[in-house]
């Protein structure tokens, strides 16, 4: 009868241990996806405000006050009306 108690309590005192083991790698998981994702976090908001500067860039840089002032610079000039060519497309 008391080889049969060490036993139970050995099987017993094997399976916390184990059970402790699997809680340790489960956590240890957990909190490097925890690490992962803060870091994909900040990756993404960097690139979002890296994408939201550009814009506004481009929109600067579109803006038609902006394109005429270039254009005055290099001396352009609007077409005349005669250089465009009216079609008509029948079906």
């Amino acid at each position: 009868m008391k080889s049969h108690g060490q036993r139970f309590l050995l099987i017993g005192a094997i399976g916390v241990i184990l059970f402790s083991v699997a809680q340790l790698i489960v956590r240890n998981f957990y909190i490097m996806a925890s690490v992962e994702l803060a870091v994909a976090s900040a990756k993404s908001d960097s690139l979002h405000s890296t994408r939201q500067a550009l814009v506004s860039r481009i929109a600067v840089l579109e803006a038609p006050g902006r394109l005429g002032e270039i254009g005055t610079e290099l001396e352009l000039t609007p077409l005349s009306l005669e250089s465009f060519i009216l079609l008509e497309v029948g079906e």
